[in-house]
């Protein structure tokens, strides 16, 4: 399994640096886009002075979050991607900070995320009355994102 490519998400930004770019092409098998829930978040947020465009999606999925984490740390690091660690919280274990890669250099930087959400953060953030799918096991995010100008940007900048 691959994560580089387009991104296969329908509605996803048209950005050089994520159109073009490694994406998150595969989910841990079982991974379900939940009913009814958006299937693609996508937009280019400048709400501070530093544009941030990303594609991000919800998904449900029957295993444990450790499962989500070993498939992707696996799956992004054999694709180049960096996991990165919160210098300030070396602590925390991946299941439940998530996770934070980097790919790119100056110029060129993406991030890839992986959080874990739950119904309650679902109805929180997205409005959305998560069903049954969400009654067991684990719900992800996977985000990736880049600065519209392209200037180089860390997980924990």
């Amino acid at each position: 399994m691959t994560l580089s490519g387009a991104l296969p998400w329908k509605g996803a930004p048209r950005h050089p640096r994520t159109a073009s770019g490694p994406a998150p092409a595969s989910v841990p098998e079982g991974a379900t886009a939940p009913k009814g829930l958006d299937p693609v978040d996508s937009r280019c947020v400048d709400d501070t002075g530093d544009a941030w465009l990303y594609a991000a999606r919800v998904y449900a999925f029957p295993g444990s979050r450790q499962k989500v984490v070993d498939f992707y740390r696996t799956t992004a690091e054999a694709d180049g991607w960096h996991v990165q660690h919160d210098p300030l919280d070396q602590g925390t274990p991946d299941t439940t900070a998530g996770l934070c890669f980097t790919r790119g250099g100056d110029g060129e930087a993406l991030l890839l995320t992986v959080q874990f959400t739950s119904a309650e953060d679902l109805k929180l953030e997205h409005d959305y009355d998560a069903g049954p799918e969400f009654d067991s096991g684990s719900g992800f995010e996977v985000e990736v994102g880049s600065e519209t100008d392209g200037a180089k940007t860390g997980c924990f900048d």
